[in-house]
């Protein structure tokens, strides 16, 4: 587990891999933990602010860390980044990968701490202006045993999707 975050670009989307490229003892998505995007709006309004919450369970985990990215799913734009994304101090930070401009939000150091089975991070959402198209929101997120390793922890993934308003 990575506290301070994890490498950029482990989303799983567009190729990218997830946490599961170093934390793989354990199969992705394993029974027993669930992770959950909550908020994002199944249509959204250009330039509306919507707060996205990612939702991570596990009964033994000890440390919790996600990344995740919202970008334009198809077309001209396919990959590119969708509106903005702000994170949440203390638990949450948008770092931003130089060449690219994808913005990816993810745990801080005080993000990844948690008390019990279940941790949550919340980060805002700028839908974009204007709406080009369907817009994909990727997480990875990774309920670790917090000994330091990669072995034994476990790595989930989702999606969402939100459409553009109709003309």
């Amino acid at each position: 587990m990575h506290p301070h975050g994890p490498p950029i670009g482990h989303t799983g989307g567009f190729g990218e891999p997830t946490c599961h490229a170093c934390h793989s003892s354990e199969d992705l998505n394993a029974p027993g933990g669930r992770l959950t995007v909550e908020g994002l709006p199944a249509s959204y309004e250009p330039g509306r602010e919507y707060d996205v919450r990612i939702v991570l369970t596990r009964v033994d985990m000890r440390r919790a860390g996600f990344q995740l990215t919202l970008r334009y799913a198809a077309g001209d734009s396919a990959g590119r980044q969708a509106g903005t994304v702000q994170g949440s101090l203390p638990r949450a930070v948008v770092v931003t990968e130089r060449s690219s401009g994808i913005a990816y939000a993810q745990q801080t150091m005080e993000g990844s701490g948690l008390a019990g089975g279940t941790t949550s991070w919340t980060v805002r959402w700028v839908a974009p202006r204007p709406a080009r198209g369907l817009v994909v929101l990727h997480v990875a997120a990774n309920a670790g045993n917090d000994d330091n390793s990669p072995i034994g922890d476990y790595t989930y993934a989702d999606s969402a999707r939100a459409v553009p308003p109709h003309p």
